[in-house]
C-alpha cells in the first residue's frame, strides 16, 4: 500500500538534519526530549503515588473495617440475629459486634487520646487483621473478665508501657457518687502490641467486648456492627441498605466517612503532581509550535513549488501536521518504552541506588514503609498518552494552517 505523499514529505522534514536545517533539527530534538521526559516523569510519579495510595489502603483498612452500622442512640439490642442475616448477604465478607468510642489512656503520668474498641476476638478476625499484625504479646482471649488490652506499637511507645504493664482507661462519661462526679475509669493490663504500619498504630486500642460492655454499662447490648465487604468502594451504598434492616435511627458509616479526609488528601496530591508534571509535556508542545513556525518560514519556496505542482492547501497543512506529530509521537513512544519498565521496577531501582550510595530514602525509624511502592495502572498510561498526543496535535494546527495559506506567486517572487 503506497504511503501518501504528504506523510513522506512530513517525515522527510522531520529526519533531515543537514545544511541550513541543522538548527531547526536541534530544536526539534529538544522538543522530542521534553516529550520523552514528561512522559517518563508522569508515568513513574503517578505509579508511585498509586503505590502509596494502595499501601495506605491496605494498611489502614487492615485494622479499620469497611464500615460501621451504629444502633439507635449508640445502642443495639438483640444483635446476634443481625450478624447471621448480614453474613448471608451478597457482597458481605464479615460482620462483628463492637462497643467503644473515644477514650483516654493513662500510664506512668502520660495521657493519650485513643479510639477504644471492644471486640469479640474470633468474629473480629472476619472484619480486620489485627490478630495477624501482633508483634508482641498475644491477641485477646476468647473469654473476657481479665481486663486485657492490646495497643498499637506507636501508642505503646508513647505511653512507655510493655507487655504486662497496667494502664488506666478513662471514658468521657461520669459516675455519680456521694462525693460528686467522677470520670468513669478502669485499670487494664497490656497483653499485646500490634503494628499495621499506619498512623492507626498511634491511635487505636482494643479490649474484649464483654469488658467493654461492663465498662460502658451496656449489659448484653452493643453499640453497633463492624462490617467487611468484598468491594470497599460499594461501602456507602451497601451499608445504607443494610442499615434499613436495623431498628429505626440506626446510622451507617463507611470507611470513606471515617478515613475519607486522608484518602482525599492523597488524591488531591496526585492531581496536583499530575498537573505540574503535565507542564513538561506542555512546554514540549510549545516547542513544536516554534519548530513548525520556523519550518514554514524557511520552506516557503518548497511550499510554493508543491502548490504549483498541484498540492492542495489541505495536503500542505497535513504535511506540516505530520512533521509536528512525528516529534510528539516519537517522544511519546520513547517515553513509554522507558517509563513503563521503570515504573514497574522503581522500587528495585531505588533500592539499588541506596545500596550503591549507602543512603536510605525511607528511614524505618521515621517512615511506615522502607521501600518505594509502585503500582502501574494502564488507565494512567492511556491518559498520559492521550494528553501528549492531543497537545502535540493542537500544537501543529496553527503553523500548519499558516503553511496552507502560502501563495505560490508571492513565495516565488524573490526565489
Amino acid at each position: 500500500m503506497a504511503v501518501p505523499l504528504y506523510i513522506r514529505i512530513g517525515l522527510r522534514y522531520f529526519h533531515r538534519a543537514s545544511g541550513s536545517d541543522r538548527f531547526l533539527s536541534l530544536i526539534s530534538w529538544f522538543s522530542l526530549l521534553g516529550m520523552l521526559l514528561g512522559t517518563v516523569s508522569l508515568i513513574v510519579v503517578m505509579s508511585v503515588m498509586n503505590g502509596f495510595e494502595r499501601e495506605l489502603q491496605q494498611r489502614v483498612l487492615s485494622v479499620v473495617p469497611h464500615g460501621y452500622i451504629e444502633g439507635p442512640q449508640q445502642r443495639l439490642a438483640n444483635w446476634r440475629p443481625y450478624i447471621q442475616e448480614f453474613s448471608n448477604k451478597d457482597g458481605v465478607v464479615g460482620v462483628a459486634p463492637y462497643v467503644g468510642g473515644k477514650a483516654m489512656l493513662s500510664a506512668f503520668n502520660r495521657l493519650q487520646g485513643v479510639a477504644l474498641y471492644g471486640i469479640e476476638p474470633e468474629q473480629e478476625r472476619s472484619v480486620s487483621a489485627v490478630a495477624e499484625h501482633m508483634v508482641a504479646g498475644q491477641y485477646l482471649g476468647d473469654e473476657g473478665g481479665n481486663y486485657s488490652i492490646i495497643l498499637g506499637d506507636i501508642l505503646a511507645r508513647q505511653l512507655g508501657v510493655n507487655i504486662g504493664d497496667d494502664i488506666t482507661v478513662i471514658l468521657p462519661k461520669v459516675t455519680v457518687t456521694p462525693f460528686g462526679l467522677f470520670p468513669r475509669e478502669k485499670r487494664f493490663r497490656v497483653s499485646g502490641v500490634f503494628s499495621a504500619g499506619a498512623q492507626l498504630d498511634a491511635t487505636s486500642a482494643f479490649i474484649h467486648i464483654s469488658d467493654a460492655q461492663r465498662l460502658y454499662q451496656l449489659g448484653g447490648d452493643v453499640e453497633g456492627l463492624r462490617i467487611q465487604l468484598s468491594d470497599m468502594f460499594a461501602a456507602p451504598t451497601l451499608l445504607a441498605q443494610l442499615a434499613t434492616f436495623l431498628p429505626e435511627g440506626s446510622v451507617a458509616e463507611s470507611w470513606g466517612d471515617s478515613q475519607g479526609s486522608l484518602f482525599q488528601a492523597v488524591k488531591m496530591e496526585k492531581h496536583m503532581v499530575r498537573l505540574l508534571l503535565l507542564f513538561i509535556v506542555l512546554i514540549a508542545a510549545f516547542n513544536i509550535v516554534s519548530i513548525l513556525s520556523m519550518a514554514v518560514s524557511g520552506k516557503r519556496g518548497s511550499i510554493a513549488v508543491l502548490r504549483t505542482m498541484g498540492a492542495s492547501p489541505q495536503a500542505i497543512m497535513a504535511t506540516f501536521m505530520v512533521y509536528g506529530m512525528a516529534t510528539g509521537i516519537t517522544g511519546l513512544c520513547l517515553g513509554l518504552m522507558i517509563g513503563i519498565p521503570l515504573a514497574m521496577r522503581v522500587g528495585d531501582v531505588v533500592a539499588w541506588i541506596e545500596n550503591l550510595s549507602g543512603m536510605q530514602v525511607f528511614n524505618p525509624d521515621v517512615y511506615f514503609i522502607t521501600r518505594l511502592p509502585s503500582y502501574l495502572q494502564w488507565s494512567d498510561v492511556g491518559v498520559v498518552s492521550g494528553c501528549a498526543l492531543l497537545l502535540s496535535l493542537m500544537a501543529t494546527l496553527y503553523p500548519a494552517w499558516q503553511a496552507s495559506r502560502v501563495q505560490p506567486a508571492e513565495a516565488l517572487r524573490y526565489e
